[in-house]
C-alpha cells in the first residue's frame, strides 16, 4: 500500500514542498512593555520542525537575528545584544510544527517587524509577524477610559448620545484605516498589494548622459545593456562635474521625485548581475563609493547567485528567483520597499529614511543581457 502512494505521488506531481507552508498572525500582536509575548508562527499542516532550521529575524533592523534553533539546538552567537537571555522556542512543540518565539520582558524597542524564516532540506518558506508594544502608563490610562466609557454606556439618560458617538468614532477610525492601508502596502493582502502600488506607477527612461561608459541606453530611454567597450562621452557642461558614473556600471532615470509615492518596476529575467532603487540627486557618482543607504543609495541586487540589500551587508532569503523588480517609495514617510511582482513577495523596505533632495530610479548591471523598464502598469 505504501508502494501505491508513492507511485500516485510521482504520477500527480505532488511534492511534499508543495504541501507545506509557514502560516502566522494576520493582524499584528499587541502586547505592553515588561511582559512576556508569544510571536505565532507554524508549519501547516503539521509536521515535525525538529530537524529543520527556524530563524527569527528583525526586519527593519537590518535584517539582525532574534533568535536561531539549528542542529537541534539554539545558535545565538550573532544575536543581537538587546535580545540576549530574553528569546526562546518551545522545544517539546517543535514536533507539532510549532516555531513560535517566546519574548520575555518586552521592551519598547522591540516593536518592529520579525520574520520567522523555516528551512528543510527540500523546501523553505517564511511569514512576516507585526508586533506592537505600548507603554505601561498609556496601557493603564486606556484601560481606564474604557471603563468609563462602559459606565457611561449603560447609563440611561446617555445612552442614545454615546451610541451616536461609538458609531461616529468607528466610522473615522474605519476611513483612518483605509488611507494607511494605501499609505502601507505591506500590510495588505497580495491581491490588494499589486493594484495599490500600480496607483503610484510613475514614467520612468534612463538618463544616458548619466550612464557609464559601458552602458548603452535605449533611444526610448528603457532599457540599458552593457558591451565590453567604451563609448565617448559628450560632456553635458550644465550637468555638472559628478554627473555621469565613471566607475559604478550605473545609470539614473531622467525624472526626480521630491514629494509623495511613486513606484516603477523593473525586468531582471536572464541578468545574474544586477542592482534596482533610487538614488539621491546629490550622491557621489565619481570614483570609488559606497552605495549604502546612508551615502543616498537604497537599492536590492543580485551579485554571485546572492541577493543583497545596500552594499552585501544584509544578505536577503528568497525561495524563488525573481524575474521582475517592483520599487515603492514613499517619501514623506521615508520609505523604499522593494517586491517580487510575480508574487508580490515583500523583498526588503529601508524604513524611517530622511529625504530632502530629489530621488532618481538607478539602475546597475554587468551584462549584455538588459535591464528593462516595465510599461503599461496601470
Amino acid at each position: 500500500m505504501k508502494f501505491i502512494c508513492v507511485i500516485l505521488l510521482i504520477l500527480t506531481g505532488v511534492t511534499q514542498s508543495d504541501e507545506y507552508e509557514v502560516i502566522g498572525p494576520s493582524a499584528p500582536v499587541m502586547t505592553v512593555s515588561g511582559e512576556d509575548v508569544i510571536l505565532p508562527c507554524s508549519i501547516k499542516p503539521n509536521i515535525s520542525a525538529v530537524n529543520m532550521r527556524v530563524e527569527w529575524i528583525r526586519l527593519d533592523l537590518k535584517g539582525s537575528i532574534v533568535h536561531r534553533y539549528e542542529d537541534h539546538k539554539d545558535i545565538n552567537t550573532d544575536q543581537l545584544q538587546s535580545y540576549r537571555g530574553r528569546t526562546q522556542v518551545f522545544k517539546e512543540e517543535l514536533e507539532k510544527g510549532n516555531t513560535s518565539l517566546k519574548l520575555s520582558r518586552v521592551q519598547i524597542s522591540d516593536e518592529g517587524l520579525y520574520k520567522c524564516f523555516i528551512q528543510s532540506q527540500s523546501w523553505s518558506d517564511d511569514i512576516t509577524v507585526d508586533l506592537r508594544v505600548e507603554g505601561k502608563m498609556f496601557h493603564s490610562w486606556r484601560s481606564s477610559v474604557i471603563l468609563i466609557s462602559v459606565a457611561v454606556v449603560l447609563s440611561v439618560i446617555a445612552g442614545i448620545l454615546i451610541t451616536r458617538f461609538v458609531r461616529k468614532q468607528r466610522d473615522l477610525q474605519r476611513e483612518e484605516q483605509r488611507i494607511q492601508n494605501e499609505r502601507e502596502p505591506l500590510l495588505m493582502t497580495v491581491k490588494n498589494v499589486t493594484s495599490l502600488l500600480r496607483k503610484h506607477a510613475v514614467n520612468v527612461t534612463l538618463d544616458a548622459d548619466s550612464a557609464h561608459p559601458r552602458l548603452i541606453v535605449s533611444h526610448d530611454g528603457k532599457q540599458v545593456r552593457c558591451e565590453n567597450k567604451q563609448l565617448e562621452r559628450v560632456k553635458n557642461e550644465d550637468t555638472g562635474q559628478n554627473y555621469t558614473f565613471d566607475s559604478r556600471f550605473c545609470v539614473a532615470g531622467n525624472e526626480g521625485f521630491s514629494s509623495g509615492c511613486f513606484y516603477y518596476e523593473v525586468q531582471v529575467k536572464g541578468v545574474d548581475c544586477w542592482r534596482v532603487g533610487v538614488t539621491r540627486e546629490s550622491a557621489q557618482r565619481k570614483g570609488l563609493f559606497s552605495m549604502e543607504h546612508q551615502d543616498g543609495y537604497w537599492t536590492v541586487c543580485l551579485s554571485g547567485h546572492r541577493y543583497y540589500a545596500g552594499e552585501k551587508h544584509v544578505v536577503l532569503s528568497l525561495s524563488v528567483n525573481p524575474e521582475r523588480i517592483g520599487v515603492f517609495v514613499d517619501y514623506e514617510k521615508g520609505r523604499v520597499s522593494f517586491y517580487d511582482v510575480e508574487s508580490m513577495y515583500h523583498i526588503h523596505s529601508f524604513t524611517a529614511q530622511s529625504f530632502t533632495k530629489k530621488l532618481y530610479p538607478l539602475l546597475f548591471l554587468e551584462s549584455s543581457v538588459p535591464l528593462i523598464i516595465c510599461r503599461d502598469l496601470s
